[in-house]
């Protein structure tokens, strides 16, 4: 027997599955068309370098870097063989699954609430500021949020169904996150403390949750066991600085809007609106809707647990870094537009729905095109200026040996490169510059990396003001100060050279 949809149902979904093609369409305009704008980061470089390796090199590259595990590497790496390693090539990948998420937000809000709601929920996400940047980033981190919000939906339909191939399911996806962050555990964090608090409810889900997730690590121990046991017990996050109170808020303008002070009292208006979405999310529900109180509860511990552990966890050692709670935005986008759907009467309610619209396109505007914060460190400009006025005998000298990868990526020159810094090891300068006339110095300026990508530049001239300024660096540029022919700055770098001949 052939099951049919009633009439009225079918005429109701098709406007809405319309509507969810248009907003896709609209996220895929947003996102594709701009990979190549910007330059690629050292994050980037270093997925790149790792992903055309050899695969003992690859696994060798991951364990001595101890941050993140390999599932992410091994995707990128089929990804760099399908697309190739250009800038879009690179991106490609992110800029799909930042995509796939939108459709997957768009279930969500309807599972936990209605259509409505995920529409709008999917339109946010779609114009979500920093969802748009990652999606530009060639790293695991749309990647990470499409997974959470899968994980999420399944969870929530194991726990109200108890149906096997809900657990299974919620397996498989929470494996994956495993094998992709480690900031990925947040998430059965999440639904660990939803089972406690709902205790008297889901009590009989709390067994067979904690087997899917002892099922799910399983995949993961191997990579744990070599991590444990490599020789060199180093984890490489120590850049990261100790967040402040003001750090959190601004993690969640971050996560909203976008952080962006370039005009600071628009930004606050839109931030005002997506206040007063939130506030309504949190008005009183009638007794009766104990599902919808449900669904509210997941995602609230969906906003504030991962930042609030992370911040508190990093007052001793910092893990703190908004990229790696970007897998938030989705519960947040998800809370705007049920809040939003809450306002009464209607003319108030679309008020506010298109004010939340209308403040994510401001945001997306600023952090792609406007506010420099937003902008990545111009390696192409400054390799190519480089390679432009280089001469035979040249010697180019990098900062650090990490910034080798992105700077080497678009360097067409001829002049051999060389890093006057591994870790904490500085290298005498003179024996890198013996048989070269000229020396080029590549210096990145130091950027705090909480609220990265939003990074404010810092003016011309910094390196005077460098308070870890290589102690080598500085006495050989003092020595050679009046051979210093040229003297150029690049978006978050500074570049000199210097002529080796002159007495």
């Amino acid at each position: 027997m052939v099951r049919t949809i009633p009439r009225h149902r079918l005429n109701k979904a098709l406007p809405q599955q319309g509507g969810l093609i248009a907003i896709v369409l609209l996220a895929a305009v947003l996102r594709w068309p701009v990979l190549t704008r910007q330059s690629i980061a050292f994050d980037e470089s270093f997925s790149l370098v790792v992903g055309l390796a050899d695969w003992p090199t690859l696994f060798r590259a991951l364990l001595s870097d101890g941050v993140h595990p390999p599932f992410f590497y091994v995707i990128h790496k089929s990804a760099l063989a399908l697309y190739g390693v250009s800038e879009f090539g690179q991106r490609f990948g992110a800029a799909g699954f930042s995509l796939i998420s939108i459709p997957l937000v768009f279930q969500s809000g309807r599972i936990f609430f209605n259509r409505q709601v995920g529409l709008l929920a999917a339109l946010l996400l779609a114009l979500n500021p920093l969802h748009g940047w990652l999606a530009q980033e060639a790293r695991m981190y749309s990647l990470l949020s499409a997974l959470t919000i899968a994980s999420m939906v399944v969870f929530w339909q194991a726990i109200r169904t108890n149906q096997r191939r809900y657990w299974v399911l919620l397996t498989i996806t929470n494996a994956l996150i495993f094998s992709i962050h480690y900031f990925g555990f947040l998430v059965p964090t999440i639904q660990f403390v939803f089972i406690l608090l709902s205790f008297q409810r889901y009590h009989r889900r709390l067994r067979p949750w904690a087997i899917t997730q002892a099922i799910a690590f399983i995949p993961l121990l191997p990579w744990f066991v070599a991590t444990a046991t490599r020789e060199a017990q180093t984890f490489g996050i120590g850049f990261l600085v100790q967040p402040t109170l003001l750090d959190l808020g601004i993690t969640y303008w971050n996560l909203t809007i976008g952080s962006s002070q370039f005009l600071w009292l628009v930004s606050g208006l839109a931030l005002l609106v997506s206040g007063l979405a939130l506030v309504f999310a949190f008005r009183r529900m009638a007794p009766h809707q104990v599902w919808l109180k449900q669904a509210r509860l997941l995602l609230a511990l969906w906003v504030t647990l991962p930042p609030l552990l992370t911040w508190l966890v990093s007052q001793r050692r910092s893990f703190y870094a908004d990229r790696y709670l970007s897998f938030v935005i989705p519960g947040l986008v998800l809370l705007l537009a049920f809040g939003a759907s809450r306002v009464t009467p209607p003319c108030w309610r679309v008020a506010l729905m298109s004010g939340l619209v209308i403040a994510s396109i401001y945001g997306l505007v600023l952090t792609t095109y406007l506010d420099p914060a937003f902008q990545k460190d111009d390696w192409r400009a400054a390799a190519g200026y480089v390679a432009q006025h280089e001469q035979p005998h040249d010697v180019v000298l990098l900062y650090t040996t990490h910034i080798k990868f992105p700077f080497d990526y678009y360097y067409r020159g001829h002049a051999p490169t060389k890093p006057i810094s591994l870790n904490l090891e500085q290298f005498p300068i003179d024996p890198l510059t013996a048989g070269h006339q000229r020396a080029w110095v590549v210096y990145p300026y130091t950027r705090r990396p909480t609220h990265y990508p939003m990074q404010p530049l810092i003016p011309n001239g910094y390196w005077t003001d460098d308070p870890n300024r290589n102690p080598n660096l500085v006495q050989w540029l003092a020595a050679n100060v009046n051979h210093i022919i040229d003297d150029q700055h690049f978006r978050g770098m500074q570049l000199w050279l210097v002529d080796l001949t002159m007495p």
